[in-house]
């Protein structure tokens, strides 16, 4: 945009900012060698900082604007008088907001009165969008990311994470796996969620998950990816980077937002794949558009919820839909028009011959949306954001075990916490591992244990009158807890909800240094012990037994002295009872 002076230019930025609620006061002014302007900034009121006032003045002082750091802003270049527009400084604002490149580019189209007159178009808008965030990544951050994925990789825990650099050698686009969550994509990737409404670092960045619906019901992650922009070029690099991890498996069918960027990546790279909106974005953007009709019950329970939900047939849908807008008058609302042009892709009258998996349910994207929120910050780095995920994928697994795992639970009541962080990271596994074969000779079953795309497999041999079972791997010979293997079958097949005893040894649980006098005086009772050592060592491990527990509390201690001091007068008359007689080599001996 271009104004003939000063005035026309601050009197066009002032009216907008009363519009929208905000005052406006003149920033800096740039001049050339020769004194002429040629560069001038216009801002928020509310622009910078406040100083603070002193304790003295407090009281006499009144401000009636509080500066609070707001960044909304306008510049103009000056050329022969002219003013031009050269930074976008609101729609930097409303991406730094969290709101997407192609909604606030929508909204500064409605407001200037269609695309023609704002100035500028969508790919402009997305240039500058993106040159403005590779400019505020910092090269040690970069560096910190791709040295915490070469340590993931190295790990052995079949980690992978792929990056694009521009012309320039600057980060663009990030996509990153690790070895569960393939696995997780290799028994449940026939459906993927892609959600791009997260911008969860301080580069304003898209964060965008590749989430999944596991055999428990519960959300799983495949991966996650950051991008730079939304063009159809940072789709198709990461839709091909997600294929390649997964081993060229396509889903079968894929949610996401709409967005028209998103669909044609989607065609060129999973041209085979049934490409599906998600309904709790459309509610979310529904809030934006008709919210004035949402709030009706006569609409939204008659109309909008049937057309989202329940019509059977396409002739219900499209008669619903026709009274839905004759009635409301909303025949020149475009983002209606737009949602009736892709009604195949949501309407549940035209999905029922695809595998959907349930993930249409609203609760499916809800639930991952407050996983991304609770690690939403605008402070974060990269590689912050990286490890706060994984904690979050960890939380996520480790729900999923307790929700549905009793032996999980019956681990952490019996093991030590260190040998039971290392029993909870085998069990992990079993929710990939499967039973691929079985057969069964008398009282003894053999399985076959494998990952499915696994050259390698475990042969596991189960005995369920006793319990008995063993693996090929031979972890609990070497370690002394039971493989993911075992596992499997005592959980999937056996349904089995406790450790068997057999396979718990006693040196990794937390009574390992308890009740050892019992079973030394049980190994010594066949045969004369006559060594004042070993005696004197069974009566040490009891006594130090009992007395940390007397040790407890005031009660305890007191009850443990009195019996003690009691002990002590029988024993010492025992003692005088035995000298002279035949029983004088038991006190002497040692």
């Amino acid at each position: 945009m271009v104004f003939a002076d000063e005035n026309e230019a601050y009197n066009t930025y002032n009216a907008y900012a009363i519009c929208k609620g905000f005052g406006v006061r003149k920033g800096q002014k740039a001049n050339n060698s020769k004194g002429v302007l040629r560069r001038c900034t216009f801002v928020c009121n509310c622009e910078g900082h406040s100083p603070p006032i002193p304790p003295h003045e407090q009281r006499d002082v009144y401000r009636t604007v509080k500066r609070t750091g707001c960044q909304a802003c306008i510049k103009f270049k000056i050329k022969d008088g002219v003013w031009e527009v050269t930074n976008k400084g609101i729609l930097t604002s409303m991406t730094g907001a969290g709101i997407r490149a192609t909604k606030a580019y929508s909204y500064l189209c409605d407001e200037a009165g269609g695309s023609n007159n704002i100035g500028f178009t969508l790919h402009d808008c997305q240039n500058f969008l993106q040159t403005k965030r590779m400019n505020l990544i910092c090269a040690g951050d970069c560096q910190g990311l791709i040295n915490h994925f070469n340590y993931l990789q190295s790990n052995g825990s079949n980690f992978s994470h792929t990056f694009q650099l521009d012309e320039e050698q600057r980060l663009t686009n990030v996509f990153w796996s690790d070895g569960v969550s393939k696995l997780d994509y290799e028994s449940f990737g026939d459906v993927v969620v892609f959600d791009t409404t997260y911008c969860t670092n301080k580069y304003n960045m898209i964060c965008a998950p590749f989430v999944g619906l596991n055999h428990h019901w519960k959300n799983v992650l495949f991966g996650c990816a950051f991008l730079m922009d939304e063009t159809i070029g940072s789709f198709v690099w990461a839709f091909r980077s997600f294929l390649e991890v997964m081993g060229n498996k396509a889903p079968k069918t894929i949610f996401t937002d709409q967005d028209h960027a998103m669909a044609n990546a989607i065609r060129t790279v999973f041209p085979n794949s049934d490409h599906r909106l998600c309904i709790w974005h459309i509610g979310k953007n529904a809030t934006q558009h008709i919210s004035h009709l949402l709030g009706k019950p006569s609409f939204r329970d008659k109309y909008w919820h049937k057309v989202l939900y329940h019509c059977e047939s396409e002739i219900e849908m499209e008669s619903t839909w026709k009274a839905m807008c004759e009635e409301w008058n909303l025949g020149d609302n475009k983002w209606l028009d737009n949602m009736y042009r892709l009604r195949h892709k949501w309407c549940p009258t035209f999905g029922r011959d695809f595998f959907s998996a349930g993930i249409r349910s609203t609760q499916r994207s809800e639930s991952t949306n407050s996983v991304f929120q609770e690690m939403a910050c605008k402070s974060m780095t990269l590689s912050e954001f990286v490890i706060h995920y994984e904690k979050q994928l960890e939380k996520m697994r480790n729900t999923e075990i307790a929700d549905h795992f009793e032996i999980l639970q019956h681990a952490a009541e019996v093991y030590t916490h260190v040998i039971y962080r290392n029993f909870q990271a085998e069990f992990l596994h079993v929710l990939s591992e499967h039973v691929l074969r079985s057969e069964t000779d008398g009282p003894l079953h053999t399985y076959i244990v494998g990952t499915g795309s696994s050259e390698w497999k475990h042969i596991v041999h189960f005995c369920p009158s006793d319990s008995t079972i063993s693996c090929s791997c031979k972890l609990f010979e070497m370690q002394g807890w039971l493989c993911r293997h075992a596992l499997c079958v005592l959980t999937n097949v056996a349904k089995v909800t406790n450790i068997p005893s057999k396979y718990i040894l006693k040196r990794w649980t937390k009574v390992a240094k308890q009740e050892t006098y019992c079973e030394d005086v049980a190994q010594s009772s066949h045969h004369a012990v006559k060594s004042k050592t070993l005696r004197l060592k069974r009566l040490m491990q009891l006594a130090f037994n009992v007395m940390n527990n007397c040790a407890i509390n005031d009660v305890t201690e007191e009850l443990a002295t009195i019996t003690l001091l009691r002990l002590r007068s029988k024993v010492t008359k025992k003692m005088n009872s035995l000298i002279g007689n035949d029983h004088v080599d038991f006190l002497v001996e040692g």
